[in-house]
């Protein structure tokens, strides 16, 4: 049979079924019954029955090449943004979407005589693109507005997170409505993590590997550092720096509820400051506290060096290393013979330094109070 003929015929078909678009739209209704959410109400029933019309005409135009105005070319489009916003599942969704091929065939099918059968045969792979390409336009508004939607919710996100800070976690609306926004029990423990920007890729990696173990976070990312902030099981204190294991980074206090959320955001971030540049992994906020004292010091830092350190320069320059070697092993250890052992050397030769130190410089480290305010000057002292 020539294609022109089984072509005229199908188009014959189509046409007669555009003289009862609401039958087929019943039948369509009656198919959608049977697939979930919609068997539950997901949609409401006039939407459904207004879109599955507006389908099902779209479907017979293109079959039967007819002029598809406005109001049922934009259908497909309609279709998927707005069953994104309905929450509908994309499986589903295309599911009912494809269900107008077999309401359309089934009536094409029976709308045909006899003698039109082989050409229905013939020409029903055009039915089929014509359900995919509504299909297609859906699928593509579908992701699109899920897109969108992602976007608008991690703006929204960010925006509620940056008040908080902002407010400094006194407002306690404000600190209701990032529970609400960031899925936070405003009254739990939470903990930040604070990475240098080389380690963003790990921490995405690593945040989102905890979402999927249903731990609450929120990435608060910036130029010159990122953190996130998380809350912690209510069973234990979590462990922050077993899931973050390899990761070059620093982690907070764990506090108790929103309203100190900004102070452990602060820390965190003072504490990656303050992080050695040999660290490999997650380092503690309490194994930094004189780093970030020595830090916070800012534009004083210098004077801090000068003067309990200053002294030093009236040494041989060669000494010095080896001074202040033995100096920062002692404040370690606390011990003359741990100190000489750790060095292999005498501990005469131990005390021999420190007592080159304390000539120079005036301060005695085996005094708890001078070593305290050594201490803070070495962390204020750039390394070589």
């Amino acid at each position: 049979m020539p294609s022109s003929t089984a072509g005229d015929t199908l188009v014959r078909l189509a046409r007669t079924l555009l003289r009862d678009v609401t039958g087929l739209t019943d039948s369509f209704l009656a198919e959608l019954r049977s697939v979930e959410p919609y068997a539950h109400g997901a949609v409401a029933a006039d939407t459904v029955r207004a879109d599955a019309r507006r389908s099902l005409e779209l479907v017979l135009r293109l079959v039967a090449r007819l002029p598809v105005p406005d109001r049922i070319a934009s259908v497909s489009a309609d279709v998927g943004r707005a069953r994104a916003e309905d929450g509908v599942p994309l499986e589903a969704l295309l599911h009912a979407v494809r269900l107008d091929f077999r309401v359309v065939w089934q009536a094409l099918h029976a709308a045909a005589d006899e003698a039109d059968l082989a050409s229905l045969v013939v020409e029903g792979p055009r039915v089929w693109e014509a359900v995919e390409q509504h299909s297609m336009g859906v699928l593509a508004a579908y992701q699109q507005r899920v897109l969108e939607m992602a976007r608008a919710e991690q703006d929204e996100r960010v925006r509620w997170f940056a008040r908080l800070l902002e407010c400094d976690g006194r407002h306690s609306d404000i600190r209701r409505q990032v529970a609400t926004v960031l899925g936070f029990d405003e009254h739990a423990s939470f903990t930040v993590v604070a990475f240098p920007p080389d380690q963003l890729t790990a921490l995405r990696t690593a945040a989102d590997r905890l979402t999927t173990r249903g731990v609450p976070l929120h990435m608060h990312e910036r130029s010159a550092s990122s953190a996130v902030a998380l809350q912690l099981p209510a069973r234990g204190r979590g462990h922050p720096e077993q899931w973050f294991r390899g990761i070059r980074c620093a982690v907070s206090p764990v506090v108790e509820g929103l309203a100190d959320l900004p102070r452990a955001v602060r820390l965190a971030e003072l504490a990656l400051y303050a992080l050695h540049e040999d660290a490999k992994g997650p380092t503690h906020a309490r194994d930094l506290w004189l780093a970030i004292a020595a830090g916070e010091l800012g534009e004083y830092r210098a004077d801090l060096e000068r003067d309990i350190l200053g002294g030093l320069a009236d040494l041989p320059d060669g000494d010095v290393p080896r001074v202040l070697e033995a100096v920062r092993t002692y404040l370690r250890t606390g011990s003359v013979a741990r100190t000489a052992r750790d060095l292999y050397c005498h501990r005469n030769t131990v005390l021999n330094r420190l007592h080159r130190f304390a000539g120079a410089t005036g301060r005695d480290v085996t005094s708890s109070t001078d070593a305290a305010v050594v201490t803070l000057a070495l962390h204020a002292r750039p390394r070589p």
